[in-house]
């Protein structure tokens, strides 16, 4: 795209502005930045479902692209992915790049798991995977911490509110100490 052709932005008309770099910025919707992809790559949409959708990117301005044909102001595409569970990554990830994610698994049916108020100590050697069932995904800043994502877990407007239960002290110390909150890091971890 060059300054001389417009794009419509949500019903206004802006000149896209290269000289400030043509990166498109990706964050999280704390603004915690994860990655820049320039003008015309693509990123990895992995939707909850585990479709996977490659995404073309153009720049716009500082705070707005066209990503997969839509526009977006960049926030605005960080809450709609972390609505609907869905993770994004650049398509070729570069050094520095943030592209982790992480994954809440709760467990299916309590009567099934009898230890699940139990303390960890006695709870460990019964813990069973197939009694859980993964119910959200979202990226992952640097800087985000476990205490951060109880917190965005345990509001009433937390993604996924009505498909999943909120946390609570006795799930966050099974969280702490055995991450059934999994995470996955940019490089195959």
């Amino acid at each position: 795209m060059n300054g001389d052709t417009p794009v419509n932005v949500f019903g206004v008309l802006a000149f896209p502005n290269e000289a400030d770099g043509g990166l498109v910025r990706f964050i999280d919707s704390d603004y915690n930045t994860l990655f820049h992809v320039p003008d015309g790559e693509n990123i990895i949409l992995t939707t909850f479902g585990d479709d996977r959708r490659i995404l073309p990117c153009r720049y716009i301005d500082a705070t707005h692209a066209r990503i997969g044909g839509e526009t977006f102001h960049i926030c605005q595409f960080a809450e709609i992915q972390e609505r609907n569970g869905a993770v994004y990554a650049p398509e070729h990830p570069k050094e520095g790049d943030v592209c982790d994610t992480y994954t809440i698994y709760q467990i299916k049916d309590i009567r099934a798991a009898p230890y699940a108020f139990m303390p960890y100590a006695q709870a460990k050697v019964k813990l069973r995977m197939s009694h859980y069932q993964r119910v959200y995904r979202g990226t992952l800043a640097s800087k985000v911490t476990l205490d951060d994502l109880y917190l965005k877990h345990n509001q009433d407007n937390r993604p996924f509110a009505r498909q999943i239960r909120s946390f609570h002290i006795s799930r966050s110390g099974v969280l702490d100490r055995m991450w059934f909150l999994a995470y996955t890091l940019c490089n195959g971890g």
